[in-house]
């Protein structure tokens, strides 16, 4: 019978409780505008393409040539209409991405109903990733490198030669020699022709300086003459056109180097270029096509380090719409130049928060801060409106490559930098949107301002006047404006200057064309047919679009459910009927129904003369009448009434028509206060008092005080209730104190909603005069709070064909089990109970399900929705929590119900059962799901705590990950065994070893408290290593285990002090790698022991040393390492190592004088170790002077772990005999050799470094940029080769 009220599409004759909502659905891109023309999307920074492209496309001899390309010129399938087709046509040749992408944009571009298209198949088939779509680019270059990549892909084809025979000429330039008078010429080919802004004030003077003006080279720049044997001689240099091309191409070069200040430069001085031009007086005189019209001018705004694109393009084949601006007098003109030029000074001062601060920023910190505002932008204009900031960071991290965090210092957090814009974001506590979903085109705002495009706004009549003139737009991005000359005139001389010019030859006149004639644009048949489609597609989401933003869900109830309490709140009385009888409940209506047709169909339903009601649920579930909806003179539609905000419609009847009693309006709405009363006899009338109350929120509060105090007495006392004080509370412990706050006297005279009281706030009443403790003592207990109504109610998800919606009255102390148990009967359910539960009927927090025993005032309702919803499910008693598995075993989440105080270890053991999984598979690891996108996923590794330690709650969800993760407080570490030093060449063992490892397979698992020695431990019980024979017995195994720490760069590091040093102290991390090797002697090293690796003796021809072995210097805490201690250890093992392992005998360590040097790998150098000598000249001079030297001058108190020393462990430490030794004593051939290589890679550099000198001085006597780009800001396009 309600099938006339749904929206017209939506459900007519449907039932009236069947719910047809339209789900949410994306919002589709806008269509076209006024102009019939379309923009492009910006992908970040892509503003320079867009322009170019723009010009392209209204640049006909190129557009009509592009689209006579057959699907067989591009190696695509006869028939192709899909974008898979190119993969799987089977056919061998290559197919000309760049050719087809192209034309399919254009098509788009000329007949897709969308206000702006994408460029991304595009940019893709140049080969770009997505950070290159946001880095700013010359468009210049951009067309340079667009042409090449289109004249390349286009080799082979009837095409072949479409650029150049568009936009090729060629330049003749002379050169006379004034001696001989010969004249030398050398042509030039050219697709466009740069001009020099700087001193020329307009583009005939440019052009004139090009090629008018001759060029005197003399002295220092003297003509080389062939014919004069070679010899410099004075001369004469000018240039002419001898060739131009139909359309003719000028980039003016804006930006300069000054090499006053030597940096970068834009050119914003005024500078005049004309509509109509002559080039006779710059070419030969056989070049007789000479005059040209300007067809579009690109726009630059910003520095040159960054800025904006945007272009003016003439519509040649009036393929748009054309809306001439109207006309303004000159009083006015200026009045509101004058006010656009106030706002533009005021916005310059408010929107950079940080003025003084941005001004002293570099240009490459505010081209970043550009890029990621650019990229933040782009983002929000492809999303629907408001988005989570998580959402927003989430999607910006899968556009860049850099990660927030490493420039959060510069920046600030996402979220602060966010608000440090307020004019184009709107940021609340967890949302952004953009303010300015249209990006503003500079254009002087007194055009913007005059410029109505609705066509029932325009006077047809202006447009007749401009029939046979030009029609001009200007595209910026997505926004296409209708434009004048005189508005691309005020660029002569703004900083939004014309950067490039495009001349189109006259007398080249065209049909006018029509978009609806297919033949005129030649688009390929296969692109019309995938248009068309996209067009059915987007007429079908807008449909659906708007169908789903004019939805209105009202809940219609009838009356007699209701009763009034307080004067102001209908509270639910339907104990039995529970569920929405016919003609009743929720239904969808369309906002742009008028509201008397409404009501007509209303009474047509109901009966004439019935009253219907807006009404406003409240935070108990209860009604509050806002008005009665009637008829009105006006065509006012839903959208615009209460029912759009409110959504309640009670049905009264002529029988059961609402008392005039009841307070109807929101400045009556009843609010919910708790009432604490401090009397001292309060356990006497504790009994008849009511702590919850609704009070109408225009009561003022000495009302209220009257009517507590009324309850409480049972009469009125004005001199008594003069002491009587009132206060609100806020019983929720903060930092174990409670605020309060006793009202004044003053203040009783205002409202509660003056006073800013909300549901559910705490008020006090007392005695000011009682001397036992009064309300600002008492807590939030039993006493204090008692039994509140609450109307719920409950949705149906468990039998799809009966959607009726329950509701429910009953108190707050209710079961939900009971609720529950009232839902399974009024919807007809045969269900176990235990098989089904309640969840709240909120996306937000709908996959937490409700607890039997809970009750139903601890539920957390949102924004007064006391909904409920009946889901199938295990019910869950006290200490179970619902769990959630995410695995990629499963396409749907796993639910498990499990108790909470069950430990780690066994939920992993039910989740394998579940999914079939072996018990022994330890290949995954549990992590939570944290709500917030910002948040890493920490795995769950307390294997043996409960699911409360690790902190796991009721709905958590949980996702399953690839690989083992080692147990809380525990650390899993990689160890590979040392069974080899390699040298490279193998006589060099003073250079650094590359080590030969073998990894052991077991993982070492130990607690993050142990020290090494426990890792030393296991190592040495793993490889079943014994104590040699001829050891004390307190000496074990681990003495014999060395333990070294691989670093990132592959290099070890000594573990020292294994008894007492952590793994935690050491900040081991789970995996780390470390290495060991079995030793023939005990070992223990000190924290401050240093471990020598040296080299002993040469070979007769002193091409490397023999001998190498290690030295333990045992150094303490407060001991320098100084020469003297350092010789007498090496002397000690060295005599040692003569005696034992070489054999010598009657060695004496006093009769040994050596000589000891430092060797540093990186420079292939050795150094003396004598810090009693200050330089390597005093090393040469004593070495000359060896007589006056004696070992007691080696002796010094400086520290050799200093400078110029830098003794560490492992260092290589040469010893030769012989006092007073050189360095070139040490010196071995790989030595040399190594250092020639060195040197070579130094001199290498040092020519890089001249080269791109001295190509920066080049760039910078030229004009253009002395600033290289760094390679990763270079702009490429990527092209196959077709050759063949």
């Amino acid at each position: 019978m309600l099938g006339d009220l749904f929206v017209e599409d939506g459900g007519g004759g449907e039932s009236s409780h069947q719910i047809t909502t339209i789900k949410s659905t994306e919002k589709p891109p806008f269509p076209r505008n006024e102009t019939n023309l379309c923009g492009l999307q910006n992908q970040g920074a892509t503003c320079y393409l867009n322009v170019l492209i723009q010009t392209l496309l209204f640049t006909p001899e190129f557009r009509e040539p592009l689209f006579r390309l057959t699907p067989k010129d591009l190696n695509l399938p006869a028939n192709y209409n899909d974008q898979n087709s190119i993969s799987s046509s089977g056919s061998s040749l290559k197919v000309r991405k760049i050719i087809v992408e192209l034309q399919r944009l254009f098509a788009e571009m000329l007949l897709l109903n969308q206000q702006a298209c994408s460029s991304i198949r595009l940019t893709d088939s140049f080969g770009w990733q997505s950070n290159e779509a946001i880095d700013h680019q010359d468009v210049h270059e951009l067309n340079r490198l667009l042409f090449d990549a289109i004249q390349k892909s286009l080799q082979g084809t009837k095409q072949s030669n479409l650029i150049r025979l568009c936009y090729e000429g060629s330049t003749i330039n002379y050169t006379q020699c004034k001696r001989c008078q010969k004249i030398f010429k050398r042509s030039e080919d050219y697709h466009d022709l740069p001009l020099v802004v700087q001193d020329s004030p307009n583009l005939q003077t440019s052009l004139a300086n090009m090629f008018t003006i001759r060029e005197q080279l003399i002295g220092d720049n003297q003509y080389r003459c062939s014919s004069c044997a070679n010899n410099l001689c004075d001369a004469e240099k000018w240039a002419k056109i001898t060739k131009l091309p139909p359309i003719l191409t000028l980039p003016l070069q804006r930006f300069v180097y000054d090499i006053k200040t030597g940096s970068r430069q834009k050119k914003t001085t005024r500078y005049e270029f004309p509509f109509e031009i002559d080039l006779k007086e710059f070419c030969e005189d056989s070049v007789t096509e000479t005059n040209y019209d300007l067809f579009a001018v690109v726009i630059h705004k910003g520095t040159c380090y960054s800025g904006h694109y945007y272009g003016y393009i003439k519509d040649i084949d009036q393929i748009g719409t054309w809306i001439c601006p109207p006309p303004s007098s000159p009083s006015t003109k200026s009045t509101n130049k004058q006010k656009s030029t106030n706002t533009q000074n005021s916005k310059t001062s408010n929107t950079s928060p940080n003025n003084n601060r941005t001004s002293n920023e570099s240009a490459d910190a505010q081209e970043e801060k550009m890029k990621k505002l650019d990229l933040i932008k782009t983002l929000l204009l492809s999303c629907d409106d408001w988005v989570t900031i998580d959402y927003l960071l989430q999607t910006y991290r899968e556009n860049t490559t850099m990660s927030w965090n490493r420039t959060r210092g510069v920046h600030g957090s996402f979220t602060k930098f966010l608000r440090s814009y307020p004019e184009i974001f709107e940021v609340d506590d967890k949302r952004v949107r953009l303010i300015e979903r249209n990006c503003s085109m500079d254009i002087d705002d007194y055009d913007i301002d005059q410029m109505d495009y609705e066509s029932s706004q325009i006077d047809y009549s202006l447009n007749n006047n401009y029939h046979n003139d030009e029609h001009w737009f200007c595209f910026d991005d997505s926004i296409v404006m209708c434009v004048t000359r005189e508005q691309i005139k005020k660029h002569y001389g703004q900083n939004d200057c014309a950067y490039m010019l495009f001349y189109r030859q006259k007398d080249r006149h065209r049909p006018k064309m029509d978009c609806s004639d297919n033949t005129l644009h030649s688009i390929p048949q296969w692109l019309l047919d995938e248009i068309l489609e996209k067009n059915r597609i987007l007429d079908e989401k807008r449909d659906a679009y708007e169908k789903y933003q004019n939805q209105l869900l009202v809940t219609i109830y009838p009356s007699e459910w209701f009763q009034v309490i307080d004067g102001c709140r209908l509270n639910f009385n339907n104990n039995d009927q529970v569920l929405f009888p016919d003609q009743y409940g929720e239904v969808i209506f369309d906002k742009r129904t008028k509201i008397n047709e409404f009501i007509s169909r209303l009474e047509n339903i109901y009966g004439v003369g019935n009253h219907f009601y807006i009404a406003k649920k409240l935070r108990s579930g209860q009604l509050h009448v806002i008005n009665e909806l009637i008829k009105s003179n006006n065509d006012k539609i839903l959208d615009k009434s209460d029912l759009s905000n409110y959504r309640n419609l009670i049905i009264y009847t002529n029988s059961s028509s609402l008392p005039d009693t009841v307070l109807q309006g929101e400045e009556f709405e009843p609010i919910m206060l708790n009432i604490v009363y401090g009397f001292p006899d309060i356990h006497i009338h504790a009994s008849h008092l009511q702590p919850i109350k609704h009070v109408s929120k225009n009561t003022t509060l000495l009302e209220l005080k009257e009517i507590l105090y009324h309850d409480y007495y049972g009469h009125d006392d004005a001199q008594k209730l003069r002491q009587m004080r009132m206060g609100k509370l806020n019983l929720e412990e903060k930092n174990n104190r409670k605020s309060r706050r006793e009202y004044k006297s003053d203040e009783e005279k205002q409202t509660l909603a003056q006073l800013r009281l909300q549901d559910g706030d705490t008020l006090g009443i007392d005695d000011r005069n009682s001397l036992v403790p009064n309300w600002k003592d008492v807590s939030s207990n039993s006493i204090n709070f008692g039994k509140n109504q609450l109307s719920l109610t409950v949705k149906n998800s468990i039998d799809i064909n009966n959607t009726k919606p329950m509701t429910y009255s009953c108190l707050n102390t209710t079961l939900i089990e009971l609720v529950k148990l009232m839902a399974i009967q009024a919807f007809g359910l045969s269900i176990d109970p235990c098989m089904c539960r309640l969840h709240i009927d909120d996306p937000d927090v709908g996959h937490i399900p409700l607890y039997d025993h809970q009750t139903v005032d601890s539920i957390e309702f949102k924004q007064n929705n006391t909904n409920l919803c009946l889901k199938f499910g295990q019910s869950l008693k006290k200490n179970d929590i619902l769990l959630y598995i995410l695995s990629d075993r499963e396409p749907c989440s796993l639910e498990i119900v499990v108790d909470e105080n069950i430990i780690l270890s066994d939920l992993w053991l039910l989740i394998k059962q579940e999914l079939n999984m072996d018990e022994n598979d330890n290949e995954y690891h549990l992590c939570e799901v944290k709500p917030s996108l910002t948040d890493d996923e920490s795995p769950l590794n307390d294997f043996d705590g409960t699911l409360h330690a690790n902190e796991l709650t009721n709905g958590a969800q949980l996702t399953m990950k690839r690989g083992s993760v080692a147990r809380k407080n525990h650390v899993r570490l990689k160890i590979s065994r040392i069974t080899e030093r390699i040298y490279t060449p193998n006589e060099a063992i003073h250079t650094e070893p590359k080590y030969k490892m073998a990894e052991l397979k077991e993982l070492f698992e130990l607690p993050t408290i142990s020290p090494f020695n426990v890792l030393r431990e296991r190592i040495a019980k793993h490889i079943d290593f014994k104590v040699p024979s001829g050891y004390a017995r307190d000496v074990k195994p681990l003495d014999f285990i060395r333990l070294y720490r691989i670093e990132d760069d592959e290099s070890l590091s000594i573990i020292h002090e294994p008894i007492l040093l952590t793994l935690k102290q050491a900040k081991v991390q789970d995996l780390d790698l470390f290495a060991f090797e079995s030793l023939h002697n005990p070992e223990s090293l000190g924290k401050k022991d240093l471990l020598l690796n040296i080299v002993y003796s040469k070979d007769d021809d002193g091409n490397y040393f023999q001998y190498q072995f290690e030295v333990h210097w045992p150094l303490k805490e407060n001991i320098i390492a100084k020469y003297e201690y350092l010789e007498q250890h090496v002397l000690t093992r060295l005599s040692s190592f003569m005696t034992n392992t070489l054999h010598y005998k009657n060695v004496s360590k006093q009769a040994l004088k050596i000589t000891l040097a430092r060797y540093f790998p990186d420079r292939a150098q050795w150094i003396i170790i004598n810090p009693s000598l200050s330089s390597n000249t005093n090393q040469s001079q004593n070495k000359k002077n060896k007589t006056s030297n004696t070992s007691s001058t080696k002796t010094s108190k400086s520290n050799l772990r200093l400078e110029p020393y830098k003794l560490t462990d492992l260092i290589v430490i040469g010893v030769l005999e012989g006092e007073n030794l050189a360095e070139e004593d040490f010196d071995t051939p790989y030595d040399y050799h190594k250092r020639q290589e060195i040197d070579y890679e130094k001199k290498q550099k040092r020519l890089n470094r001249e080269r791109n000198r001295n190509e920066n001085d080049r760039n910078r006597t030229n004009g253009s940029s002395g600033r290289r780009r760094s390679p990763q800001n270079t702009m490429r396009i990527n092209v196959d080769d077709f050759d063949n």
